[in-house]
């Protein structure tokens, strides 16, 4: 997002001074349909980046997770957050209701994985090639296909859906009739919908670190939104949003074990 004050209504430009220290990074990525990916490539579905050695990650009931997505970091433009080398991994249960979800404890990496592989093997004779998938159901997926990525770096500014933004910018359950409409005039402005990397979350319902202390410092890792495009085929539920969170302690130190994952739909 390149922005352009002076294309903002009025309504927005008088909130300047407290939108402007809100701009983090942000990695959108651009999807289209891929047939073959080499299995350390980014992706989003298809086949994983996986050792001989490595067992391959299933649910505490013995189903097989799925590759949601995956980032070779090498990939990525040049930034200042994520680490430099190394291929990030997100696995969810797609035979779950919730696909994943934990809601009592969105930690809980049993229904859902965040795998890091610090170094890179580009030998798929020293890679798995066949995984344990025939026996899944993917009917009810929120996803299907393979898609190759394209990552491009963005500005972006809190977004409306943060449970920091009455606190940061202004209160929308105190706005009165007369403003009611600068609600839809920042979230058009300041979008957070999309798939990316940082900057900030969208949700169809509510930011889930604004109910538990613990978890308020945390900052949004991945977002896998649902698809707008014909050929990209990713739905979770109704029309909704799939987000990953971590400390920013923890990112630094690339240590994926307390991510939080979460998903809701309108």
């Amino acid at each position: 997002m390149n922005l352009e004050w002076s294309e903002l209504p009025e309504s927005i430009q008088q909130y300047k001074a407290q939108i402007l220290p809100t701009k983090k990074p942000a990695i959108a990525l651009k999807l289209s349909p891929a047939e073959t990916l080499t299995l350390w490539q980014s992706k989003v579905g298809g086949a994983p980046y996986l050792p001989l050695n490595m067992d391959y990650p299933r649910h505490a009931e013995g189903r097989a997770l799925v590759l949601l997505a995956q980032v070779n970091c090498a990939e990525l433009p040049e930034n200042t957050v994520y680490p430099k080398t190394g291929i990030l991994q997100f696995f969810i249960d797609v035979e779950d209701d919730l696909w994943g979800l934990d809601f009592d404890e969105p930690q809980n990496q049993n229904g859902f994985r965040v795998i890091y592989h610090t170094d890179i093997v580009e030998d798929s004779t020293q890679l798995q090639q066949t995984f344990p998938l025939e026996d899944v159901d993917t009917d009810m997926s929120p996803f299907s296909g393979q898609y190759a990525v394209l990552f491009q770096t963005e500005e972006r500014y809190i977004s409306i859906h943060d449970h920091g933004f009455a606190t940061q910018i202004f209160d929308p359950y105190a706005l009165n009739e007369d403003d009611i409409d600068i609600y839809d005039e920042y979230d058009a402005a300041f979008s957070a919908s999309g798939h990316h990397l940082g900057g900030y979350p969208y949700f169809t319902q509510d930011d889930p670190r604004g109910y538990k202390d613990d978890f308020k410092d945390y900052i949004l890792l991945f977002q896998v939104d649902s698809s707008d495009q014909d050929n990209v085929e990713i739905l979770w539920g109704d029309c909704g949003v799939a987000n990953f969170f971590i400390h920013p302690d923890d990112l630094q130190k690339a240590d994926f074990s307390k991510v939080i994952y979460t998903w809701d739909c309108s």
